[in-house]
């Protein structure tokens, strides 16, 4: 795959104004999930990027006025939002108590463009006290130079965000309070806590959402590249069991030719290697019903195909309805979800080598555990035509792809070349908008900063328009608005 050079121009956004000069630090490692193929590409490609990092305040209806403006004026290609998949779905129907800032990034990003890139880029929730713990308990963290260091980290993003006249009250507090007291020993404590949690709740997510947001901007360089491909579908989240809910209006059979897929978070290391998967969700109980029904009713040896996933979202079907706790929504809705998935085309070969099956401890929901390969007999991996798999059941369905340069319909272009050349050039342009809270927002610009070779980067600020201004050597500009 040729490299593709970009110029990045980054936005920052927020409430209130900051100091837009930020420290330098350790550059983001960016792990990008790739497939050993893609689709053919004629020549490099330039893209012009645009990022905006939108601060918000989580409490603050006007700032989820503003998230919700912003994006649908820029029409950005890729959302990426400081949620992980947890919080998305615990806060999908109770917004309104709190975090509806990043429901309407979430929101108007499915809703401005036909096949939008949504990407969750926080760590996930549930790994945060096991962080927390790892640090605290750490002996090389208990030296000054790491708890200042991460006091200081605190401290620059404290300012940033609330101004240098609150951030230096809270600090000459806390140290008059520990003079009076003559309580070092306590202070440094303090110190020390306030580092740990600066370290993992703002300094690493920093990197976690940097990481990510280079990431989906790339995803999006992809797919105007036609090396990724995107989906969206509707399926039912119901027990594979309830035949109730399955559309029976288009639950037809499935043809032999055309093999299930299942979406990889990462790629197969080897062909020697063996892949556990634990499925309790309905939809992909039933893809294995399926291929265990063409291999003479058992899972062992049964083959499907697997593909790379970029990036997945998966929302409630009436996620994007106002005012949905007023509605009265039937049942077999509430059953439904909507899949939006940016994937690798390139379809490998696999087979179940074992599987075991079981019930959830806490349900009784039945549980499949499969051990998957991929196939060594099969030597005809194949860049795949997708489908949803009729009625419903929530999972692809892979064929060869037929002829790569062949249009839909049979026809040629009939665009001037003055209308190609004007398309091309607004497909050269990605947009992408970061909505996180403010006190992220100088961590992630640092780093992007970084990410985009802008360490020499200058910039200019004004409180009625935005203003910029150009480093000639990178030809980057960055403004604040």
């Amino acid at each position: 795959m040729p490299l593709l050079r970009s110029s990045l121009r980054v936005v920052i956004a927020s409430s209130s104004s900051f100091n837009s000069s930020v420290s330098s630090s350790k550059t983001p490692k960016i792990r990008l999930m790739t497939s050993e193929k893609t689709l053919d590409t004629k020549e490099e490609k330039i893209f012009t990027t645009k990022i905006i990092v939108l601060g918000t305040n989580h409490t603050s209806s006007s700032d989820a006025e503003k998230v919700t403006r912003i994006i649908e004026d820029e029409k950005p290609d890729v959302v990426v939002v400081e949620l992980d998949f947890e919080r998305l779905n615990s806060n999908s129907n109770s917004y309104k108590i709190g975090g509806k800032d990043f429901m309407n990034a979430v929101k108007s990003g499915i809703a401005i463009k036909q096949d939008p890139i949504v990407l969750l880029g926080d760590v996930k929730a549930k790994e945060i006290p096991a962080m927390l713990l790892s640090k605290a308990t750490s002996v090389e963290n208990v030296v000054p130079e790491r708890v200042f260091g991460g006091l200081a980290y605190f401290l620059e993003s404290f300012k940033d965000t609330f101004g240098v006249a609150p951030t230096a009250s809270v600090l000459t507090i806390t140290l008059a309070c520990a003079l009076v007291d003559n309580n070092f020993v306590e202070l440094f404590v303090l110190l020390y806590g306030v580092s740990v949690v600066s370290d993992v709740l703002l300094k690493d997510r920093d990197v976690v959402l940097a990481e990510n947001v280079l990431k989906g901007v790339d995803i999006a360089k992809r797919l105007r590249k036609k090396e990724l491909l995107s989906k969206q579908f509707t399926f039912y989240s119901s027990p594979s069991s309830d035949d109730a809910f399955l559309d029976e209006e288009n639950d037809t059979a499935i043809e032999e030719s055309q093999l299930p897929v299942f979406t990889l978070k990462r790629p197969f290391e080897s062909r020697d290697e063996i892949r556990r998967l634990n499925l309790f969700e309905p939809r992909w109980l039933r893809m294995l019903d399926e291929i265990a029904k063409r291999n003479e009713g058992s899972l062992v040896g049964a083959k499907l195909g697997v593909v790379l996933a970029q990036n997945r979202l998966y929302t409630p079907e009436n996620f994007n309805d106002e005012d949905d706790d007023k509605k009265n929504i039937d049942n077999q809705t509430e059953k439904k979800r909507v899949a939006r998935i940016v994937f690798d085309p390139f379809v490998q070969r696999a087979k179940v080598v074992d599987a075991k099956e079981s019930t959830r401890p806490v349900t009784g929901a039945r549980k499949v555990e499969v051990l998957i390969a991929l196939d060594s007999e099969a030597n005809d991996d194949f860049v795949g035509e997708f489908r949803e798999a009729p009625g419903q059941r929530g999972y692809m369905l892979a064929s060869p792809k037929k002829l790569a340069d062949e249009r839909v319909d049979g026809t040629s272009s009939s665009k001037t070349s003055s209308e190609e050349e004007e398309e091309e050039e607004e497909e050269s342009k990605i947009k992408c908008v970061v909505v996180c809270g403010k006190l992220h927002v100088r961590g992630v610009v640092s780093r992007l900063q970084q990410g985009g070779n802008m360490n020499n980067s200058r910039s200019g600020s004004s409180s009625s328009s935005s203003s910029s201004s150009r480093d000639s050597d990178s030809g980057v500009v960055i403004v604040t608005m």
